[in-house]
């Protein structure tokens, strides 16, 4: 049996996908499947991925689909892996050799459901050359499932999952929406029982011109309200909500009040613009009026921030935040 399996969602990746590849082919942890899922590409990716396949055919794993994303990409492959863990990685990224083995033997030490490692944040700058720019998501140690709720990195590609946690729960990434990764961290969340953490930055990951978090199209960012409808659903149904309501609360709001104004505030149009804000604001409104008492709300860092916004001051904020992304 395979002790981990790396999925890899690949579209039009052609320009760093061998890089990624060779990262993975080279890791010093022998019994492994990668798992390339081509979403669709029209760019030279499939012909990358069947090279590598014939040169590690017992190794590399290539399956193709008609482009649906890489949330169902991710999907695929969580159903086509055989491995005892399971990590994701992204086509435009790269690991350090030996990141699955240490992941590997930090999760059978410590009987870990989840590890997690540090990560390296790289942008290519005019020159050409890389430069380190600051994290984003507060990448440490848990002590309990409901600390991941606090300021977390949702994105799956510094971390490593327990296979039968994610088959015997169902957990799957919500696909056709962007926050798919937010969705997946969040319902996963109640089965983590024992967490495990590595500070070694394994992880190099780009922020590119062309990434989703750098588009200027931003027409699925009311998708945040639907992703986490069905977020707020998925713990009711489950019976989480009683164990982690507060943490939920404060996850969902600062969301909201945080990130995703960002990306309201970087919509040229208006009137769609000021249409998002209003949204936001009735959303709190429904499912978290009383959010001002969260003890999170009154003790984190954000929380003075949060406590201020309303129908008036949430509409500053948009114009602050538009005004920064201009500088």
């Amino acid at each position: 049996m395979n002790k981990v399996s790396v999925i890899v969602p690949v579209y039009n990746a052609q320009n760093f996908l061998e890089k990624c590849i060779e990262s993975l082919t080279q890791q010093t942890l022998k019994e492994m499947e990668l798992i390339f899922v081509n979403d669709g590409s029209t760019d030279q990716s499939l012909q990358i991925l069947e090279k590598y396949q014939k040169r590690f055919p017992k190794k590399v794993m290539v399956y193709s689909k008609e482009n649906g994303g890489q949330a169902s990409a991710r999907n695929l492959g969580i159903a086509k892996s055989r491995g005892e863990y399971i990590g994701f990685i992204d086509a435009d990224d790269y690991v350090d050799t030996h990141m699955y083995e240490a992941m590997y033997k930090k999760a059978k030490k410590e009987n870990s459901d989840y590890v997690e490692c540090q990560y390296h944040y790289l942008q290519i700058d005019a020159k050409g050359q890389e430069k380190e720019i600051p994290q984003y998501g507060h990448v440490r140690a848990y002590n309990s499932e409901k600390e991941m709720f606090i300021d977390p990195l949702v994105s799956p590609w510094n971390k490593l999952y327990r296979a039968s946690v994610l088959k015997e729960n169902q957990c799957q990434f919500t696909e056709g929406v962007i926050y798919e990764d937010t969705a997946f961290y969040i319902k996963v969340i109640p089965y983590l029982k024992k967490r495990s953490f590595l500070p070694e930055a394994y992880v190099y990951h780009y922020l590119w011109p062309g990434s989703t978090m750098n588009d200027k199209k931003y027409e699925r960012v009311g998708n945040i309200f639907v992703v986490l409808e069905d977020v707020i659903k998925y713990y009711k149904e489950n019976g989480f909500e009683h164990i982690y309501g507060m943490e939920l609360e404060y996850f969902c709001v600062k969301i909201l009040l945080c990130s995703s104004l960002k990306r309201i505030a970087q919509i040229n149009n208006k009137k769609i613009r000021n249409q998002l804000v209003k949204r936001t604001n009735r959303f709190i409104k429904e499912y978290f009026p009383e959010y001002r008492k969260n003890a999170y709300v009154r003790k984190e860092h954000t929380g003075l921030y949060m406590r201020c916004m309303n129908a008036v001051t949430i509409f500053a904020a948009v114009c602050v935040f538009r005004l920064r992304h201009k500088k």
